[in-house]
């Protein structure tokens, strides 16, 4: 009973993690607005000085190595560094076990383990840590931090810990702080003065021309990756904000190219997740959403709806990869003398999928039973299937007459949305038998239906129709056609077409030609292109007098409102993904909902987790949420918070350790370790998996470990030294199985380094701290587990060593 106890305590203290940490992201991200200068001595155009008027950009006021080093770090090791403190002052200023077994626990689980996680969970390639200074900086204080309470309890002063020594470690933690920063800043090196060849040669880079075509994330890599180059404040890195109406502009014009059916809603939404998802987020991010997913409160569907909504309608630019079905041409052509009139029904796009429709026969001038007989039925087309032709029976010595026609409709038979099937423009064909009584006598003629045609720039594509004039054929008609610039230029306004085939089969009489338009997303003048008929094949064909038709493009009339819109959910949708930026109302209606609303996704391990951690959701739903007054009071409030249940959890361990007969030593180090763990694994493995780098996995872990030392021992040492030292007498600390474990731990990290070292400089190991070749990989997670317990089983031996004793 007590151990579930503990676990629920456990988990009280996560959540109470979670609203606390929110309330520090929200700090941390905490930005100033400054003017941005023009820099001298670089290449700037005219278009990006623009016209004298004064530009302006956020910038964080956090510094991302100081903030993971202070208010992060305090964030994930809270629960260890409040039960140190509390245990010290609730045992009366004397010191104990559970609180230094934790933080050293923890410790070198977080170190060996979670370390070993990252390492085995990234697949054949590997990751790196970028920020190795800052890396190199933290592995080395992490190390100290262990020997430094080795000599002050074991050297200097043995089982005594002055006051200076106590102020002394708090001192260390910011020097740890000043270091890192200095490395990370490189305060050493002065700005150099622009190199005006490097910047002619980067002007010249036809890799950095915005107009070259890119995938969408390609491009979305690229904006995130110039964020933190964009300005030259000091310590100030750009925020990661919703990006700029014209990045957007040119986003949603490749979006559009990919998913040309998207509503502005699903633009936006897919362009945030994007965004998010390529953006750089720090290690308490990964932290509260691993929290989440184990208490059950991270929406699942976030991810989902955007995967559904690129599954749903993506293209790309030589197939839709929906199914189009229509006819092949606009109007068929009948004689008197025709028995039957022959359709071709084609598909386009996807050719993976089986699907039904059906057509049917309408009235027109010409009338069912006297022209036609009346047809209805359903057709299946297999998978590779690419088009099925169709024959509708005509009234023998009917009573034709010029311009009759009647109509065949197409249907889908049963909507599917798996097959993602479309009908697509030419849906209805006309039977007709056409009055030629203008022609002039002469063999077959083709050209153009019209001299013009006009076409949105958003619409995909300009369809035209070429007919052929005169009788029957008696064998197919090709008709080659080119494009031509006339204002549009091909490549950036349209999609030009040099060797076009156009093939006029059967009955086929007007059939079309389709170009694709590029959609730059900007309100522009009205441009166009010219198509041209070039020739045709046949001795008895020739070309007629409209052997050129102009395509005009004019600009969506929303244009301007469509992009805003898209910037504007965009921003909305984006600040939801972001952690912490709930109301009151939405924290309880999350507090009391299965993945924070998200049921339908909800599955029966989700609803028993929401159970368990209910009572504690829906209590620290009350706490202020962090967007009030800059999360400074959700801050508070919910660090007094993880206190209190901290002080349960330390009862509850010592109630449990004496039931089963452990000692405290032994349950802080194992239990209670693994407990306050549990989030950093969760984390951990999230952030290696996700990111591109192993910052956040395993570059952060050292410097958690130093802040817990620093921190967690030295908050509560200086307590305790200050309240003894008013009495006159001497802090008293038992260095024997401290001492010990911090003996072992500081060994066993050593030997971790050295072979992390290994990872990143051969190639055996792929040359990267995580992921790499199976077999090495595999030996070195082994290794790091097998040196927690080898920490773990000597610590516990010399327990109970020295109590026999």
């Amino acid at each position: 009973m007590s151990y579930a106890t503990n676990l629920t305590c456990k988990n009280g203290i996560a959540i109470a993690a979670d609203i606390f940490m929110c309330s520090i992201e929200q700090i941390t991200s905490a930005t100033r607005k400054i003017k941005k200068e023009k820099k001298r001595g670089r290449l700037v155009s005219k278009e990006d000085e623009g016209e004298g008027e004064e530009q302006f950009e956020y910038v964080r006021i956090w510094n991302p190595t100081v903030a993971n080093l202070t208010l992060m770090a305090l964030g994930s090791s809270a629960p260890e560094i409040l039960l140190s403190i509390i245990e010290i002052v609730g045992n009366g200023f004397k010191a104990g076990d559970l609180g230094p077994g934790t933080i050293v626990g923890s410790a070198a689980f977080n170190l060996f383990c979670i370390s070993a996680i990252c390492v085995f969970a990234v697949g054949q390639t590997t990751k790196r840590i970028e920020l190795y200074r800052v890396f190199a900086v933290t592995a080395f204080f992490g190390t100290f931090a262990y020997i430094w309470v080795f000599l002050v309890l074991i050297v200097i002063t043995p089982n005594v810990v002055d006051v200076w020594e106590a102020i002394l470690t708090l001192i260390f933690f910011v020097i740890l702080v000043v270091i890192s920063y200095s490395v990370d800043a490189e305060i050493w090196k002065k700005k150099r003065a622009s190199d005006l060849q490097e910047e002619l040669e980067l002007a010249n880079d036809p890799d950095k021309e915005d107009d070259k075509p890119e995938k969408l994330s390609d491009e979305i890599k690229k904006w995130a990756s110039t964020l933190s180059l964009n300005n030259e404040v000091d310590n100030a890195v750009v925020m990661d904000s919703t990006p700029s109406v014209d990045t957007v502009r040119r986003w949603t014009r490749t979006i559009s190219q990919t998913y040309p059916s998207l509503s502005e809603e699903d633009q936006a939404k897919l362009l945030a997740y994007r965004v998010s998802r390529t953006m750089s987020h720090d290690r308490l991010y990964y932290r509260i959403r691993a929290i989440r997913q184990l208490s059950s409160s991270w929406r699942k569907s976030e991810e989902e709806d955007v995967q559904k909504i690129e599954s749903q309608d993506q293209t790309d630019s030589g197939s839709r990869k929906k199914t189009f079905v229509e006819f092949s041409a606009r109007v068929y052509r009948v004689d008197a003398t025709d028995d039957t009139v022959s359709l071709k029904i084609v598909r386009k796009g996807n050719m993976d999928t089986r699907f039904t429709i059906n057509y049917s026969t309408v009235n027109g001038l010409a009338k069912k039973d006297l022209n036609f007989l009346f047809k209805s039925e359903t057709l299946q087309f297999n998978p590779g299937e690419l088009h099925k032709t169709i024959s509708v029976k005509l009234i023998n010595a009917a009573n034709w007459r010029p311009n009759d026609v009647f109509y065949v409709h197409l249907k889908i038979q049963e909507e599917d949305e798996e097959a993602k099937i479309r009908l697509g423009a030419c849906n209805v064909a006309r039977v007709k038998m056409p009055d030629e009584s203008g022609m002039m006598l002469g063999g077959t003629v083709a050209e153009f239906v019209k001299p013009n045609y006009v076409v949105k720039e958003n619409a995909g594509f300009a369809r035209s129709f070429v007919t052929r004039r005169g009788g029957k054929l008696k064998e197919p008609l090709t008709v080659y056609y080119e494009t031509e610039d006339v204002t549009a230029k091909q490549g950036e306004d349209y999609v030009s077409v040099k060797d076009g085939v156009l093939v006029f089969e059967g009955q086929e009489y007007e059939k079309y030609v389709d170009i694709d338009i590029i959609d730059d997303k900007m309100d522009e003048k009205d441009e166009a292109f010219i198509i041209e008929l070039l020739k045709v094949d046949g001795s008895d064909v020739s070309i007629g007098t409209r052997r050129k038709t102009t395509i005009t493009i004019i600009s969506d009339d929303n244009v301007l409102k469509n992009i805003t819109n898209v910037h504007k959910l965009m921003g909305h949708y984006m600040r939801q993904l972001r952690p912490g930026k709930a109301t009151w109302k939405e924290q309880i209606l999350n507090a009391v909902s299965v993945n924070a609303g998200d049921l339908a996704n909800a599955t029966v391990s989700d609803c028993i987790i929401h159970a368990l951690a209910f009572p504690w959701k829906f209590a620290f739903a009350f706490l202020p949420p962090p967007t009030i007054f800059y999360g400074y009071p959700c801050f508070i409030v919910a660090l007094i918070a993880i206190g209190l249940v901290t002080a349960v959890v330390g009862d509850v361990a010592s109630i449990f350790g004496c039931m089963v007969g452990l000692k405290d030593a032994v349950t802080a180090i194992t239990l209670v370790a693994l407990g306050t763990s549990l989030p950093d694994t969760f984390a951990s493995k999230i952030a290696a998996e996700s990111d591109d780098t192993a910052d956040n996995a395993v570059g952060n872990v050292t410097g958690s470990n130093s802040v817990n030392v620093f921190l967690g021992l030295g908050l509560p040492w200086v307590i305790a030294s200050l309240y003894w030292a008013s009495k006159g007498e001497s802090f008293r600390v038992d260095a024997g199985d401290l001492g010990f474990s911090v003996t072992v731990f500081m060994i066993c990290s050593v030997l971790f380094l050295i072979v992390l070292v290994l990872r990143r400089k051969l190639a055996l190991f792929g040359k990267g701290e995580l992921g790499g070749p199976f077999g090495p990989k595999t030996l070195s997670t082994l290794f790091f587990v097998g040196l927690w317990i080898v920490y773990v089983g000597l610590s516990i031996w010399n327990m109970y060593r020295t109590t026999n004793n």
